[in-house]
């Protein structure tokens, strides 16, 4: 077991491992910020469905005709005295 050749084949073998330990804690490292990216994008997925939500009901709030009324009438357009009629 003194022979040179197998000091090389040891050699390799290290190394091999070496680089076959470095690969598997780089893919671990690659899965943890895969999933940490997930989450995020989960996330800004689920405000945006919020978002829509909140769109979708001011929507169909819009669509009310007391909303409108009440709407105009808080920004200012038509006063307390004036009577507003839809065109």
């Amino acid at each position: 077991m003194d022979r040179p050749i197998y000091r090389i084949l040891h050699l390799v073998f290290a190394l091999g491992l070496a680089h076959a330990l470095f690969l598997l804690g780089q893919e671990g490292v690659r899965a943890y910020e895969l999933a940490r990216e997930r989450a995020r994008l989960e996330e800004a997925l689920r405000q945006a469905e919020a978002r829509v939500a909140r769109l979708e009901a001011e929507v169909k709030a819009a669509k009310d005709p007391a909303y409108l009324e009440a709407l105009v009438r808080r920004l200012g357009f038509v006063r307390q005295e004036e009577i507003l009629r839809r065109r």
